[in-house]
């Protein structure tokens, strides 16, 4: 848009002025006395926060390696399955990561540290959520109770060098279990278990015969049909059937290898599983299959034996959060290494954990009603 402007001094001569140009045109650069605006000066950034963010990178890139590893390659190795077993807490290191990729407007940082934790969240599910799958079997079970046959399963891993068979005593007698089951039954609490009303109370099972310290102690008030033991990995599995009501129980009893076991050169925890899955999976229901797993419900072992149609009683009842290992014994976090897993005919009716004073691993007390025989 232009317009004529009259300049008195020019007399009367027009002077074209373009508005619009004038209006919107910036002032140039190269105008006399032009004195551009100084830019400011991008934020520094200190040198802590700078080793901040490297640090986050670098745990939010290990944990996502730890889990895609966990994807496709499942326990594949001694670390890993020893990783994996502190799962609830291994990936804690994401949560900081994300809050601060947030913070620092790090939108790739949050992504990954978002991804890990989803991840995470996911594999802890089972911990807080119980097991359904069967409880349209287990349910009438649980309602019937005086047409099925409930059984109380006592386990411990009593620790080798434990000093305080007194101790396991007056727990077993507090729980009045119809089977106790124990591992690294020292030779020396025999004489113990001897003198005490052990004997008389739970005369059937191989408890009080001359054993090994790998082989599984069974003492029973219940009649045993049938024991078989196997040995795995130098490992003894025992298989023990009792009399429950009009029917029998199978109760398999273990204590598997540890990965990364360093005090037991040659042990084979991945050769052990892969042993004992198939024969736990072959062996006749119902079932309850009882140990020191050495592994927590993040491994693949479990995966493998929920897949099979077993449960773990723990998520059974929405327990799957509960510690047995160090029992105050190791400065690391508490897992639950030592395990119970029930086939469909087997309904949960509550499980807990001992004291286990003098050892390392918490006792199990098991409650179970075994359906009648059909």
């Amino acid at each position: 848009m232009a317009c004529v402007v009259t300049d008195n001094l020019s007399a009367g001569l027009p002077i074209p002025v373009n508005l619009k140009a004038t209006a919107l045109t910036p002032p140039s650069a190269t105008r006399p006395g032009f004195i551009p605006l100084p830019r400011p000066a991008p934020p520094r950034v200190s040198v802590v926060s700078r080793i901040l963010l490297v640090l986050a990178w670098l745990v939010a890139l290990a944990l996502a390696f730890l889990a895609v590893l966990r994807f496709a390659f499942h326990d594949g190795t001694d670390l890993l399955a020893s990783l994996n077993s502190f799962t609830r807490y291994l990936y804690l290191p994401a949560y900081p990561c994300l809050c601060y990729a947030i913070a620092k407007r790090q939108r790739l940082l949050a992504v990954l540290s978002a991804v890990v934790i989803g991840c995470h969240v996911w594999w802890l599910v089972p911990d807080f959520v119980r097991d359904r799958r069967f409880d349209s079997i287990t349910a009438p079970l649980l309602a019937n109770e005086a047409a099925a046959g409930r059984v109380r399963i006592f386990f411990a891993n009593v620790h080798y060098h434990n000093n305080q068979p007194e101790a396991i005593l007056r727990e077993v007698e507090a729980t009045d279990p119809d089977l106790v089951i124990l591992i690294e039954f020292p030779w020396s609490w025999r004489e113990p278990f001897l003198a005490s009303t052990l004997r008389t109370r739970y005369p059937h099972g191989r408890g009080f015969k001359p054993w090994q310290v790998d082989r599984v102690a069974v003492f029973s008030k219940l009649p045993v049909r049938s024991e078989h033991e196997d040995s795995i990995e130098n490992r003894i599995v025992e298989t023990t059937e009792v009399e429950v009501g009009d029917n029998s129980l199978k109760i398999v009893g273990l204590h598997a290898h540890r990965p990364m076991n360093f005090s037991e050169p040659g042990s084979n925890a991945a050769g052990y599983w892969a042993k004992a899955v198939p024969l736990i999976l072959a062996t006749p229901r119902p079932l309850v299959v009882i140990g020191d797993f050495n592994a927590t419900q993040y491994s693949l072992v479990h995966k493998r034996l929920k897949s099979a149609g077993l449960r773990s009683a723990h998520e059974d009842r929405g327990r799957g959060y509960a510690t047995t290992w160090p029992n105050g014994m190791v400065p690391v976090p508490p897992i639950r290494i030592d395990q119970a897993y029930l086939s469909p005919e087997v309904a949960c009716r509550a499980i807990g954990e001992g004291i286990g004073l003098g050892s390392d691993h918490k006792p199990l007390i098991l409650d179970v009603v075994v359906a009648p025989r059909p």
